[in-house]
């Protein structure tokens, strides 16, 4: 049997009253309503420390000390990636003590260092960082209306089954292959389709469905039959265009076709997907594509 709750400094100090008025342990345990034996014992407590509280406890003689304890903590630190398995044996073997990965995993806690899954980020060149940082001071005081004359396009794949990203349930002990429970997957992915599309700030532009591997030809096809026609009664007539910096996009048969056609094209940094808001329209309408569960590639292409 574990042990029971301890009980408290007042109920103690009764149980030592009713005791010094000549009432049996027997008597007292029923009154209280506690066992006899903890009847006893705090009435021993009283009788050797003249307390009600417990006595202070000795705790677990420590593995480190504080010299130890800073040696983890500069290990952790350095090297965000090394495991309380690396630490503990590279500990143990420095100071010749038999210390756990569970030890060095508890201290690092204790100062605040969790172990995480890393999150995922592009690595970005010192050239393109430069780059990004000019595009912000360029833009940093451009007004709301300077923004929505840029028209924002990009090509995105949309599955038929699912996202690419992590899908988060909610599952009890065991659930882990419950049928409600589970992400289902099809050999081969399920299909995809992949589109082009543009959107600014007065809304959704038009789309257009990509058929495999787009090149440098394809996409002046689609600025010219696509593009062109939209923003004339849409966009104001100082409209400029969005697009990253895709090998096809800077194509020079594409530079050209801007050129011929007089279009201002936006100065884009490489590696800066987070700066496109047509990011995030992308990963909502693949939200609310799965809710409709299309039945083919021609259903999904419709729902989008």
């Amino acid at each position: 049997m574990g042990k029971g709750k301890s009980l408290s400094p007042l109920i103690r100090a009764q149980i030592v009253q009713l005791k010094e008025q000549g009432m049996s342990f027997r008597a007292i345990s029923k009154m209280i309503k506690c066992s006899t034996t903890a009847c006893h014992q705090a009435w021993k407590l009283h009788q050797e420390t003249e307390q009600f509280c417990d006595r202070l406890r000795s705790s677990r003689p420590r593995k480190t000390d504080v010299g130890i304890d800073k040696q983890i903590r500069r290990m952790s630190e350095k090297d965000r990636k090394k495991t309380a398995v690396d630490i503990a044996r590279k500990i143990s073997h420095s100071y010749n003590i038999n210390i756990t990965p569970e030890t060095i995993r508890s201290h690092l806690c204790r100062l605040g260092l969790f172990g995480r899954v890393s999150k995922k980020k592009p690595l970005v060149s010192v050239q393109n960082r430069r780059h990004r940082l000019a595009f912000a001071r360029r833009h940093q005081h451009w007004t709301p209306e300077q923004w929505r004359a840029v028209l924002f396009s990009d090509e995105k794949k949309f599955n038929q089954i699912g996202s690419d990203g992590r899908v988060y349930v909610r599952r009890k002990m065991g659930e882990a292959f419950a049928p409600q429970c589970l992400r289902p997957t099809v050999k081969g992915g399920g299909g995809s389709v992949m589109a082009w599309a543009c959107f600014s700030a007065i809304g959704t532009g038009p789309i257009h469905r990509i058929q495999g591997i787009m090149t440098a030809k394809d996409y002046e096809k689609i600025i010219e039959e696509v593009l062109k026609p939209y923003p004339e009664d849409v966009l104001p007539l100082n409209w400029i265009y969005q697009q990253n910096n895709d090998p096809k996009h800077r194509a020079r048969i594409v530079q050209q076709w801007f050129m011929t056609n007089q279009i201002r094209v936006l100065d884009w940094s490489s590696q800066s997907p987070d700066l496109n808001p047509i990011k995030n329209l992308c990963s909502f309408i693949q939200k609310e594509v799965q809710k409709h569960q299309p039945r083919n590639l021609d259903d999904l292409f419709r729902i989008i």
